[in-house]
């Protein structure tokens, strides 16, 4: 097994040296980075190669999440009580009286910090808390710490981010690092390996794959023509069932299905073979859409790689859509992707309803902001991304802003004439 170890280097160090002892059968990769951001580029190359991710914080974390699309089970190391105790017990070293001591902390949640503060008796004359927030990056907390130590609000900082330790360390300014205990790395780690073990048990499921082609036949063409197509396509096809394992067979004059499991069509090689497939399509003069299923068993398989198709059909790109667990994810290998659940829980309808949008795009709505990790977007962009025109987004906008749930901020420029684009803030 092997599982990889991504950020700030005193962290990973901290992390490999307490895990490699305790599970010496597990092959641990170091990727050091000095600050977020480009960083994440780089973490391509695992996708296929590990098995899970263990991440030094949530701030790592969520660049590999939103940017990246590993599909690979992944934590981060907590900061708990454990790491407020520590680096409290290391200001008792260099301050005789911490209960005059106005502290700034990142990272670790408000409540963890009362509770712990509350639970051990410690007093601080103040403490700053600055929280994770999705849209904020290592510099926004930097910055936050500075303007606090400039007002002299705060008197040493307790940071969770290597990168802001490290700078206020060479300014010569009160700092401590927020760093996971054991404990709490040891606690992660077992966490990782159940989601490890749950999705390669998941992985043996059966994997079903649809392809329609189409492709539009010359005048001049004749029967035999027709058939020289088909019988490149049945090669084509006959090739890539026997790199899948598995096998295939014509449903209807255009529409293939192939059988396989989950793994096997997960495993990088068999992405790279696929998308040649396409080429050699494309070359021959046919547009493909796609449709992928996991499921338990081959008819459940069968039904949602259809569902998926079916999207594909509606969408008319020829692209590709997975249906599997209530979930539609799409297009695959594009930038837009993003993925949305087809059961409607009571609780999403009774928030829709009140909101003004239906339960569907409320759903839709929701995982846009969870993959894109931002709740502003163009009406442009909600309609490249839904797939729908920029009048009915303004229709199904309308009443959520009416509503109060969500706002105009400004207006697009457009660079040609017409009608500017509204840039649009959903409050939830």
């Amino acid at each position: 097994m092997r599982i990889a170890i991504v950020g700030y280097p005193d962290s990973v160090k901290k992390i490999l040296k307490t895990l490699e002892p305790q599970y010496p059968q597990i092959k641990f990769i170091a990727y050091e980075i000095e600050k977020l951001g480009s960083f994440v580029e780089n973490l391509k190359e695992l996708k296929g190669r590990v098995h899970g991710i263990f991440s030094t914080g949530i701030g790592v974390h969520s660049e590999i999440v939103s940017k990246l699309n590993l599909d690979v089970p992944m934590v981060y190391s907590n900061r708990e009580a454990g790491s407020v105790l520590k680096a409290l017990w290391e200001v008792r070293e260099d301050y005789s009286e911490i209960k005059n001591l106005k502290i700034g902390f990142d990272i670790v949640e408000r409540d963890v910090l009362m509770d712990t503060l509350e639970e051990f008796g410690i007093s601080l004359k103040s403490i700053n808390v600055q929280e994770y927030e999705v849209d904020k990056g290592e510099s926004d907390f930097l910055d936050e710490h500075i303007r606090n130590l400039i007002r002299n609000d705060v008197d040493c900082i307790f940071t969770a981010f290597g990168y802001v330790y490290d700078y206020f360390k060479k300014k010569n300014k009160p700092v401590y690092r927020l760093q996971a205990t054991k404990n709490e790395i040891i606690n992660q780690m077992e966490v990782l390996l159940k989601d490890i073990k749950i999705n390669e048990n998941s992985k043996n499921r059966i994997g079903v794959k649809v392809l329609k082609v189409v492709r539009r036949f010359r005048k001049d063409e004749n029967y035999y023509d027709k058939s020289v197509f088909r019988m490149k396509l049945n090669q084509i096809f006959l090739k890539y069932s026997k790199e899948l394992q598995g096998s295939f067979q014509e449903l209807l004059e255009d529409e293939y299905i192939f059988f396989t499991t989950q793994r096997i069509l997960e495993i990088k090689d068999s992405e790279i073979n696929f998308l040649k497939l396409l080429n050699e399509v494309s070359i021959l003069g046919g547009k493909v859409f796609v449709g992928i299923g996991y499921a338990d068993n081959i008819q459940e398989a069968s039904i949602n790689a259809k569902k998926a198709l079916n999207i594909s059909l509606m969408n008319g790109k020829g692209e590709i859509y997975l249906f599997s667990d209530d979930k539609i994810r799409g297009p695959l290998y594009k930038r837009n992707r993003y993925d949305y659940s087809t059961k409607i829980s009571d609780t999403i309808d009774k928030e829709a309803k009140k909101i003004g949008v239906t339960a569907k795009y409320l759903s839709k709505i929701r995982a846009l902001q969870e993959s894109f990790r931002k709740k502003e977007f163009t009406s442009k962009e909600l309609a490249e991304i839904l797939e729908i025109t920029e009048r009915s987004v303004n229709r199904i906008v309308k009443p959520i802003i009416e509503n109060g749930f969500a706002e105009i901020l400004e207006y697009e420029v457009c660079s040609k004439a017409g009608r500017p684009r509204r840039v649009i803030k959903f409050k939830f």
